[in-house]
């Protein structure tokens, strides 16, 4: 269950950068579901949640917007075959040949760790003061 929707994230919370309410959905369910681990599941308490409920919120339209940047950021970078490397050119018959985008996922999945820092940053700004993240004892 996503903890935002698309007409909060439009009305309140003021985004801009999505337009697409099913491109909300999905990234609102993986947003949701990044805070669900962050807070060790304690969102599932209904008093919980909606005493934090603000709060919980912003947290999800800020990760989702995060998750639609870096969506669009790797999209872009596959969608132009001129952007990537030659691998071969004949002249004879002119040829040319690009390199297949799926071995640059490497090079993506090691930025992978910078984005999971980001994700939780925002996670720590929204939801740092609120308790949802103690992994200490109670």
């Amino acid at each position: 269950m996503a903890y935002a929707d698309f007409t909060y994230y439009r009305d309140i919370f003021s985004g801009t950068l999505i337009t697409d309410e099913n491109t909300f959905r999905t990234f609102a369910e993986r947003a949701s579901d990044f805070i669900d681990t962050a807070t060790f599941d304690r969102l599932a308490d209904a008093e919980l949640l909606e005493h934090h409920k603000t709060k919980v919120q912003k947290c999800t339209c800020a990760l989702v917007e995060q998750y639609f940047r870096r969506n669009t950021a790797v999209s872009d970078s596959f969608s132009d075959t001129e952007k990537l490397p030659k691998t071969s050119e004949s002249i004879g018959s002119y040829s040319v040949s690009f390199a297949n985008p799926l071995d640059y996922v490497q090079e993506i999945s090691m930025t992978d760790s910078d984005f999971q820092k980001s994700m939780k940053s925002t996670v720590l700004r929204y939801l740092g003061n609120t308790g949802l993240l103690y992994r200490g004892v109670d």
